[in-house]
């Protein structure tokens, strides 16, 4: 029953996203049904679906709306932030790189969290290693002054409210 929940919820979210992209052109619809099944398809083999419980989804919507609200926030400031750096008389960066503790367990919130992390302006995550048995990331980042520590916590915390997940360290 999952299974026919989280495809039809997928299909229904990716098919408003085509008919969004497309701007609703009727003379198209053929392709976006089979692009909406064909990215259903997909997104069901690299991300199988969980058991829905209903009664997270509040929590998991609004979680959803914080980080998206608030990596939009940190990637203007950081672009303008960048950007200033870049055409400052004088150059101000002092590259340095940061290790970090991956907090969320293994799965799709600390792939997100990785990835989200390189869009923002100013760092990147090169690799993430084992140190005592704990996963932790190398971040880059173009200068002490953007608090990638900080800013990884924060980017941590909001993808654990969206996916309702817990730490790694918790479970």
């Amino acid at each position: 029953m999952k299974w026919v929940i989280g495809a039809a919820l997928r299909f229904v979210a990716l098919g408003l996203v085509w008919l969004a992209l497309s701007g609703a052109d009727p003379a198209n619809f053929a392709y976006g049904v089979v692009a909406a099944a064909a990215a259903t398809a997909l997104s069901l083999a690299l991300l199988p679906p969980a058991d829905p419980s209903v009664r997270r989804w509040p929590a998991r919507i609004w979680g959803t709306i914080v980080l998206v609200g608030w990596f939009l926030q940190q990637s203007v400031i950081g672009g303008v932030d960048v950007a200033r750096r870049a055409v400052w008389p004088t150059v101000d960066i002092a590259p340095a790189i940061v290790d970090v503790d991956v907090t969320l367990p293994d799965g799709p919130a600390q792939q997100l969290s990785l990835l989200l992390m390189n869009l923002l302006p100013g760092s990147m995550v090169q690799h993430v290693k084992e140190v005592d048995g704990k996963p932790v990331a190398e971040i880059h980042t173009l200068s002490m002054d953007l608090n990638p520590k900080v800013q990884w916590e924060t980017l941590q915390r909001r993808v654990q409210q969206a996916f309702q997940t817990t730490n790694a360290a918790d479970s």
